[in-house]
């Protein structure tokens, strides 16, 4: 038995084809770069990388997001693509939270959990830098990746903040909210050079409490008619469905479909005993066997607007 094994043995049940999944967390994930539009093009970013060497095929649903194979032996985060903002070293599956959240041109956006700043990055690419963009990181010493990649991707309108997400003020409402939450991150264990480890259950119990406040402070912060999508990298029910069923019974909370064809499994129906709300079929599970990136989770709500 392997390490993937034994550590992922409990998701046997509910994991579509376990065997194949388990079998893909032992391979490298593949290299993917998002094509930075405040910047650049994908045609010509493409056309450079091929230039490079590198084999470069578009994700069918993401014309932003290029997949390289093959190449030199160069880092993708030493070359001048990168150091000047043109690209961004992003897998889809990470990608996925950003463009569900549909941020427009103009709106008022919020990513509570924004270091280090792929997503926050993205949400400026699809808000075409205009707009506000405020972009919240308690950690003093993440903030610091963060403003350098907003810089580096030449993102303008956006405004960094580091209140603990839980607290974030209320005086003010948003068209759009990422709550990104903190996790134990099973989705990204993925490789020969892996090295899972066991999450206890005590910081289990602790991250599922932060996560259960983020979201309601999000929730709160959302603008009647305003949507938010809760994302995490991690393939734990108590960290996903269960939260989010913890926001659905304690709000007018609604579930929207993604608005994303992949090839995700909806939500669980149920885990352990407890049943949840058949609405968190539209959220979408993605696993490395059949969504060939890390594993994710990702659903998008919404706050009804006023009567």
């Amino acid at each position: 038995m392997s390490r993937f094994d034994r550590l992922f043995a409990r998701y046997a049940e509910i994991l579509p084809e376990f065997e194949a999944f388990v079998a893909t967390l032992g391979t490298d994930a593949p290299a993917q770069v998002r094509v930075n539009t405040l910047k650049s093009d994908p045609a010509t970013v493409a056309g450079i990388l091929r230039d490079g060497g590198w084999h470069v095929e578009p994700v069918p649903w993401c014309p932003w997001l290029l997949t390289l194979t093959g190449g030199p032996r160069v880092a993708l985060g030493g070359t001048l693509l990168h150091g000047l903002g043109h690209i961004y070293l992003q897998s889809a599956s990470s990608a996925l939270s950003a463009l569900a959240l549909s941020a427009l041109p103009g709106q008022r956006v919020l990513d509570l959990c924004a270091a280090p700043g792929s997503k926050t990055t993205l949400v400026a690419q699809s808000m075409e830098d205009r707009g506000v963009l405020v972009a919240n990181e308690p950690s003093g010493r993440r903030c610091q990746s963060l403003l350098a990649n907003l810089e580096r991707m030449g993102v303008t309108c956006a405004a960094v903040t580091t209140y603990p997400g839980q607290n974030f003020p209320l005086d003010g409402r948003f068209h759009r909210v990422l709550v990104d939450a903190p996790c134990s991150g099973e989705g990204t264990w993925r490789g020969p050079n892996a090295r899972p480890q066991a999450v206890k259950d005590a910081f289990l119990r602790h991250l599922v409490g932060q996560q259960t406040t983020l979201l309601a402070r999000g929730y709160q912060l959302l603008e009647p008619g305003g949507e938010l999508v809760y994302s995490t990298c991690t393939y734990a029910p108590e960290e996903n469905e269960g939260v989010v069923a913890s926001l659905l019974a304690t709000s007018d909370a609604l579930v929207l479909p993604l608005g994303l064809d992949v090839p995700g499994e909806p939500g669980l129906a149920a885990w352990q005993g407890q049943e949840f709300p058949a609405a968190l079929g539209l959220a979408r599970r993605l696993y490395p066997h059949r969504f060939d990136s890390e594993g994710f989770f990702v659903v998008r709500l919404a706050r009804p607007r006023a009567e």
